[in-house]
């Protein structure tokens, strides 16, 4: 736990020694444990940079914690107040993998567009606006990890078909605050959302509002965008978090 806990700490992967210090063992020591831990993907190995960093396997207990409820009871709530004040219908997704599962919706009355985006299920999070507000607060190097060297799915024949294009996606929504798609998904929908931090810096979740592209001016996405990145705001205070922290992680040294 005390080497998962460091290796959450550092926006970069980390190096045997770095970790050896840092919790206190020998450096022969952590190398044994780092390969034991590497079997199991709890931790990943960058030949090129020498060093450490979080594996898949960390994301996968995050996400059956976060399906034990405690999200969905205190998310809701904003949810309700999300679609309000919107008009548009709401949802809390978590990162699966690389795919975005959909935890909560509230749907704020009739007339709401029919979407895809029901509770339970998945979609691939690079096409989403949730999963790229979760993923817009992970290292680089991690999000290639989850990727790898392959060619990205497409639904609709928008969005990124490659890592590096996805990269520079991340990159954007990173800088606005919150995640923005169109048409990636279902054609003639999109979708605004931000993520929720954690007290380590790292989103475990997003919040998100959809509507029809028709009705999504630069006026409305702009004051959709502001319901949505205070709601996570307000959610990640919750789980012990803020997103002052993913600016703390993003600034330089």
């Amino acid at each position: 736990m005390r080497v998962l806990a460091v290796l959450a700490r550092y926006a970069k992967p980390v190096p045997t020694m770095t970790l050896a210090r840092e919790c206190d063992v020998p450096k022969s020591s952590m190398h044994h444990l780092l390969n034991s831990m590497r079997a199991s993907d709890f931790v990943v190995y960058y030949e090129e940079e020498r060093a450490w960093g979080l594996g898949i396997a960390v994301f996968e207990l995050g996400s059956a914690y976060l399906r034990s409820e405690p999200l969905q009871r205190l998310g809701h709530p904003l949810l309700v107040g999300l679609a309000k004040r919107s008009g548009h219908t709401a949802h809390l997704a978590i990162l699966h993998g690389t795919d975005a599962l959909y935890l909560d919706k509230e749907i704020p009355g009739d007339g709401a567009p029919a979407l895809v985006t029901e509770v339970g299920v998945r979609l691939p999070a690079h096409l989403t606006a949730v999963g790229q507000a979760i993923l817009s607060t992970l290292p680089e190097s991690q999000v290639r990890a989850l990727y790898g060297h392959g060619e990205l799915v497409s639904r609709t024949g928008v969005g990124a078909t490659a890592l590096d294009t996805l990269l520079t996606d991340l990159g954007d929504a990173r800088d606005r605050g919150f995640a923005f798609e169109e048409s990636m998904t279902s054609s003639g929908i999109c979708c605004v959302a931000a993520p929720v931090i954690s007290h380590e810096g790292f989103a475990v979740a997003s919040l998100g509002v959809t509507l029809a592209v028709e009705h999504a001016s630069p006026a409305v996405i702009k004051t959709v965008a502001e319901f949505v990145c205070d709601a996570g705001d307000r959610l990640s205070g919750s789980v012990g978090g803020s997103s002052a922290w993913l600016i703390e992680r993003a600034s330089p040294d």
